[in-house]
């Protein structure tokens, strides 16, 4: 009897912090669609607003991981409305990976801390640094159920693109490379896997992919990317066209994008020219070649000991002179296509994002000259 008893009085203790618990926060778990397609982007947002105001309230949200969809954390925004009065945004981009329904399941965490534990991780010194005492709570909420709609056989890409073709020359000689360059831009999906250029028999075929960036929005990843091809071959050849079947969430309609055909003339060189007609190597004086050793040894002493004793107007010269194109830039947008032409292997990441927000979002230009410092310092570290 008294063990039932003590059981009751469990459950009903723990069906009241359960309750009180709920109460703490109110909160929106919500899509802006919920009907699409296979790897069309959605945006999820949770909102919620501190309930109780007696202690400070710190709100986490985490996306639990599934091979049905691909998610990511857009942004997280804080409100200090008023005194232990907080409201937390958090809009995240998912795309699902396959059709039929899912569900898309978050842990949601409420971490409180009295006015006094918040102060006491500023005292002491810098090596005397705690942690936040916390009350952690975490809220069960209901899962987003997605219906996904199966795409048509064979799509290559999910989004809006334009796929743009350059070649450097249809003519070459024996030997010599043909450049092709296949720029695509978009918005949509970012798992591409897509070849423009296919294998040619007898021919060669180096390539590479430069990645100009690939940026998270609410409509899906804004991309940038370049597919460059060298191609070499001693006969004639042909670079086939090429279609990619896409679809479009926008327009809810499927398009094609395509490459161009060029045909590609080779011209035979006669091998006798290739042929070196002096015989090597020479005859080798070793006293000869140990004068001449000793003079690069006496040579380089002197220009070392130079070097270290005061920098040249070479030197001065040489670094007033170096990377005049990035100084030249008069605006965010002219630096952009500097670096994307010139400087596309060196990774300047952080800086092409605050430069996009500058150019695509009209943010304020102020910190054009503090990103551009940035550049020139990283260079003259390579």
């Amino acid at each position: 009897m008294k063990s039932t008893l003590g059981k009751a009085c469990i459950l009903v203790l723990l069906y009241m912090n359960l309750f009180s618990n709920s109460n703490l926060a109110t909160y929106s778990l919500t899509a802006n669609k919920t009907n699409i397609y296979e790897k069309e982007a959605v945006k999820i947002s949770f909102v919620t607003h501190q309930a109780q105001h007696d202690n400070n309230m710190f709100f986490f949200l985490e996306s639990k991981k599934s091979n049905k969809y691909d998610i990511t954390l857009l942004q997280k925004t804080v409100e200090d409305i008023a005194y232990h009065d907080k409201r937390t945004t958090f809009t995240f981009l998912l795309f699902p990976l396959i059709h039929g329904k899912i569900e898309v399941d978050f842990d949601f965490t409420i971490k409180e801390a009295s006015d006094v534990a918040v102060a006491e991780i500023y005292t002491g010194g810098r090596n005397n640094v705690q942690g936040i005492q916390t009350k952690d709570t975490k809220v069960k909420i209901k899962a987003i159920k997605l219906n996904i709609k199966e795409l048509e056989k064979n799509v290559d890409l999910v989004g809006d693109f334009e796929l743009v073709t350059t070649i450097d020359k249809k003519a070459i000689n024996e030997y010599e490379s043909v450049n092709a360059t296949y720029l695509l831009q978009g918005v949509g999906f970012d798992k591409i896997n897509i070849e423009p250029i296919s294998k040619i028999k007898d021919v060669s075929i180096f390539s590479d992919v430069t990645k100009f960036y690939n940026k998270e929005t609410e409509s899906g990843y804004q991309i940038k990317r370049e597919f460059h091809y060298a191609l070499i071959s001693d006969k004639n050849f042909k670079i086939e066209k090429k279609k990619f079947k896409c679809y479009s969430p926008s327009s809810n309609s499927y398009y094609t994008i395509q490459t161009n055909e060029y045909n590609i003339s080779v011209s035979k060189l006669d091998k006798s020219e290739l042929v070196d007609k002096i015989n090597y190597p020479q005859s080798v004086d070793i006293f000869t070649n140990a004068k001449d050793f000793l003079i690069y040894i006496f040579i380089f002493s002197i220009g070392f000991i130079s070097a270290k004793i005061m920098p040249t107007r070479f030197y001065i010269l040489k670094a007033n002179n170096e990377f005049t194109d990035i100084k030249n830039c008069k605006t965010p947008k002219e630096l952009l296509h500097t670096l994307a032409q010139h400087y596309s292997k060196v990774d300047f990441k952080e800086q092409f994002d605050k430069l996009e927000i500058i150019v695509y979002a009209h943010a304020d230009d102020k910190d054009f000259k503090g990103i551009k410092k940035e550049i020139l310092n990283i260079l003259r570290k390579k």
